[in-house]
């Protein structure tokens, strides 16, 4: 006989929360929010994008020649595999991250896929989970010019950088 036990609940609630905080970083790097961002971590976690630095540096990173330069990107996070013991958790998540970047000249615009992993460590503090250090692992990296795009997609509403996001608007829905 297979009994659930009041630690497996409280672990499949840590799972959900621990997904939540993944979903929420990336809608906040998708929508350049660094609030949100910020959210998905601890502020002394450590992130190794490259180099190892701070939440502050990354989120300053996003707007000053980085993540902003881009029309748009789409980070899509899944195979999640998280390992709870007590008040802290590893995950692993593989991301595929879609980058656009703007025609440049004769250059025509251009499509930057990113393949990689997100290795991260979270605790629970205060009630909350969130990442305490991140190792951002790349695994492929691909670029294709933009040679052609759907006519159809002009009467769809339009993603946008920031709070002006459809996301953000507020709803009766």
């Amino acid at each position: 006989m297979n009994t659930t036990t009041s630690e497996d609940f409280e672990n499949a609630i840590a799972e959900l929360a621990i997904r939540r905080k993944l979903m929420i970083y990336a809608r906040g790097i998708d929508r350049l929010d660094p609030e949100l961002v910020r959210s998905a971590f601890h502020p002394d976690a450590v992130l190794v994008y490259g180099q190892e630095g701070s939440v502050d540096s990354f989120v300053d990173n996003m707007g000053q020649g980085g993540l902003s330069t881009y029309s748009f990107t789409q980070h899509f996070i899944g195979n999640v595999i998280i390992d709870i013991s007590g008040d802290k958790a590893r995950s692993e998540a593989y991301c595929l991250a879609r980058h656009r970047n703007p025609a440049q000249g004769e250059k025509p615009e251009s499509d930057f896929l990113w393949g990689g992993r997100y290795i991260d460590q979270f605790e629970k503090r205060n009630g909350e989970w969130a990442i305490t250090h991140r190792i951002c692992v790349h695994d492929y990296t691909r670029f294709d010019d933009v040679d052609e795009k759907w006519e159809g997609a002009a009467i769809f509403t339009q993603g946008q950088h920031g709070k002006n996001d459809i996301v953000f608007a507020n709803s009766n829905q």
